[in-house]
């Protein structure tokens, strides 16, 4: 019975050894899913905006979408999508942001959409500095709105880089946090390689900001969008979205503070330049 007894625990911890190994080298599939898939297609998005290329710091040649603003005083909005899409699942946003009169550009990673290179978070961190120096040379205003592993894009760039406004949908107070919840049974602290630890990182931004997410988004709890509403200084607002989730945030509702919010700030720099 004895021998028994150690035959299934040495199993076990065999198992548990495999999975933990297994977990450990695959993570960069489960934060990056889509890397090295080409770009999805959207007609509009293609006809309203131009393929532009950039260098990032370290020698990649990325290719992401940009529509300039119409005039000098308008924003831009840099949008960073989430690690299950590439910058086509942003569009509907973009073109409701090029209908309103602001300027587009839609980030898009290393790996991602044909790109060249690896996911890995200081690479995305690379790619944003990329597309902010792109935006920043075209445009005097620039805002930043990120999704789901965006936000950690975005709010890594905001701590940086002069900013405008800073939106954040969806978003987490690090990667390590929803890992940890999910892979309970494993030490995912002591594992993960890419952190995104946007909790840390809040409180250093003094942009306007605006934080909006789903009351039922099962991927990311709604309680990390509290942590970092209250931990960040400033001018700041949150949204909670009755009975959206992780994917559908926008058409729930999000919109309808997202332009409102972008629309103030604009009215509150014309004020004050009149």
């Amino acid at each position: 019975m004895r021998e028994v007894l150690w035959f299934l625990l040495a199993a076990i911890a065999l198992c548990y050894a495999f999975a933990l190994a297994a977990l450990y080298w695959l993570q960069g599939r489960l934060v990056y899913p889509l890397e090295q898939i080409e770009a999805f297609k959207n007609a509009e998005l293609e006809e309203r905006t131009e393929a532009v290329s950039m260098r990032t710091e370290d020698g990649l040649d990325l290719t992401m979408r940009y529509k300039a603003p119409p005039n000098e005083a308008a924003p831009t909005v840099i949008l960073f999508h989430g690690n299950g899409e590439d910058l086509a699942q942003r569009g509907h946003i973009a073109l409701e942001m090029i209908e309103a009169g602001y300027g587009v550009l839609l980030a898009e990673y290393r790996g991602y959409g044909g790109n060249p290179g690896t996911p890995r978070e200081a690479g995305l961190y690379a790619d944003a500095r990329a597309a902010y120096a792109y935006a920043a040379a075209r445009s005097k205003h620039i805002a930043v709105h990120g999704y789901s592993l965006g936000s950690g894009v975005a709010v890594e760039l905001a701590s940086e880089a002069k900013i405008a406004a800073l939106m954040l949908e969806a978003p987490f107070t690090s990667i390590v946090d929803v890992a940890a919840k999910r892979f309970w049974l494993f030490p995912v602290r002591l594992l993960a390689r890419d952190r995104y630890e946007s909790l840390s990182k809040i409180a250093s931004i003094d942009a306007p900001l605006l934080i909006y997410g789903g009351t039922k988004d099962g991927v990311i709890p709604p309680e990390h969008f509290q942590r970092l509403f209250d931990t960040a200084r400033g001018d700041k607002r949150i949204a909670l979205i009755e009975d959206a989730d992780h994917l559908d945030v926008w058409t729930k509702g999000g919109r309808d503070h997202v332009m409102p919010f972008l629309a103030s700030l604009q009215a509150t720099r014309d004020a004050m330049q009149a």
